[in-house]
C-alpha cells in the first residue's frame, strides 16, 4: 500500500477548523477508494508558531513541509504578527512559484454560467507584491513623505519557470490554449519582457494554442465571455486579482495548490477569518476541495473524484447548505454530509 506523510499546517483563525473538515474528507476518501494511506503530522506556522518561538516559520516546520509529500494549509492572517506577511514568507522560504486556482462550475451552487472550466496559473513569488520580490529590503520605500514608490521585479529564470509549467500543466490536462494577462502596451519593459519570455516557451509546445490579452480585457471578459479561457497565466499581482474574480463566477467553490519544486502547499481560498473562529459557521468547502486538489497531485484520482462528487451531490440535495451559499448550516454539518456521500 502507498504511504503519503501530509504535513498539516492549521494557522491562523478559522485555519484548524476548515484543515479539519479536509482531513475528515480525506480519511472517509481513501478509506472508500483503498490502496493508499494518509499520514498526517501537524506543524505550527503563523501566530501560534510566533507566540512560542518568536518567529512565524519555524525551521522544523518547514523542514516537515519539504520533506511530506504535500502540505495541507488552513489560513494565515498577516494582522497577527509583525511583517512581512506570513504567507509571502512561506512561498519565498519553500519557493512555491506556481499558484494554481482551478476554477469550475458545480451543480447545487450558483455560478456566472453551468459550465465554466478555467485554471488560472500566476507566478508567485515576485512582481508587485513587495514583501516577496526582494532578496534582502523590501520592495516599496518613500523617498520623500508625499511620495511612495513600488517595485516590480521580474527575473528571465523565473518568467520563464511559470511558463514552462503552464504549459506543460496544459499538456498533461489536456488543455488546449494559454492566455497570458499583461499590460505591455503601457507597462513596455516589465510585461513586453514577460510576454515575450512566453511566447519563447511557447514555441515548444505545438500542440497548444498561445493567447495574449491586456489584463483589464480579461477582467471583462471573464464576467461576458468565460468560456473564452482555458489556462489564464499571469504575473503575481495581475494573476492574484483575476483567479479572484474567477473564483467569484462560482460561488468561491476553489481550492488552491501552491507548487515549488521542494514542496506542495494546498490551501483554501479564504483568508483567516478572524471574527468567525471557534464558531463552526465557516464554509469548509473550499478546504476540502482542497483535499480532493491534493489527492490529484498524488495521484490519487479516483479517491479525488470520490470527494468531488461528494461535494456535488450535497449542494445539489441542498439540505445542508452553507450561510454564504444562502443556507444556516455549520461547518461541522456540511463536512458530516459530504462524509457520508463519500461513503457512499
Amino acid at each position: 500500500m502507498k504511504e503519503f506523510n501530509i504535513a498539516v499546517v492549521p494557522g491562523d483563525g478559522v485555519g484548524r477548523e476548515v484543515v479539519a473538515a479536509a482531513c475528515q474528507a480525506l480519511e472517509e476518501a481513501q478509506q472508500a477508494a483503498g490502496g493508499f494511506r494518509l499520514i498526517f503530522k501537524e506543524y505550527s506556522v503563523g501566530k501560534q508558531a510566533y507566540d512560542s518561538c518568536g518567529i512565524v516559520l519555524p525551521e522544523e516546520s518547514l523542514c516537515g513541509m519539504r520533506q511530506s509529500a504535500a502540505t495541507l494549509l488552513g489560513a494565515l492572517s498577516a494582522e497577527l504578527v509583525p511583517p512581512p506577511s506570513p504567507t509571502g514568507q512561506l512561498r519565498t522560504k519553500l519557493e512555491l512559484f506556481a499558484d494554481i486556482r482551478p476554477i469550475r462550475s458545480f451543480r447545487g451552487a450558483w455560478s456566472l454560467r453551468p459550465d465554466i472550466d478555467i485554471v488560472c496559473i500566476r507566478e508567485n513569488t515576485q512582481g508587485f507584491l513587495a514583501d516577496r520580490n526582494l532578496f534582502k529590503g523590501y520592495g516599496e520605500f518613500m523617498p520623500t513623505e508625499d511620495v511612495v514608490m513600488s517595485v516590480r521585479v521580474l527575473a528571465r529564470k523565473n518568467c520563464e519557470r511559470i511558463a514552462r509549467y503552464a504549459f506543460e500543466y496544459a499538456r498533461a490536462h489536456k488543455r488546449k490554449k494559454v492566455t497570458v494577462a499583461h499590460k505591455a502596451n503601457v507597462l513596455h519593459l516589465g510585461c513586453g519582457f514577460f510576454l515575450g519570455i512566453v511566447r519563447e516557451i511557447a514555441a515548444e509546445f505545438a500542440d497548444i494554442t498561445l493567447d495574449d490579452d491586456y489584463v483589464d480585457n480579461i477582467a471583462n471578459t471573464l464576467i461576458s465571455a468565460p468560456d473564452k479561457y482555458d489556462v489564464l497565466l499571469a504575473t503575481n499581482l495581475f494573476g492574484d486579482i483575476l483567479s479572484d474574480e474567477a473564483a467569484a463566477l462560482v460561488s468561491n467553490l476553489v481550492p488552491t495548490a501552491n507548487i515549488g519544486p521542494e514542496a506542495a502547499v494546498f490551501r483554501p481560498i479564504h483568508e483567516a477569518r478572524l471574527k468567525e473562529a471557534g464558531q463552526n459557521i465557516t464554509n469548509p468547502l473550499s478546504a476540502i476541495l482542497c483535499g480532493s486538489m491534493m489527492l490529484r497531485y498524488l495521484g490519487e484520482a479516483a479517491a479525488a473524484q470520490l470527494i468531488e462528487n461528494a461535494v456535488e451531490e450535497v449542494l445539489v440535495q441542498g439540505r445542508v447548505r452553507p450561510r454564504e451559499l444562502g443556507g444556516e448550516s455549520l461547518l461541522s454539518e456540511i463536512t458530516n454530509a459530504v462524509c457520508e456521500k463519500i461513503r457512499r
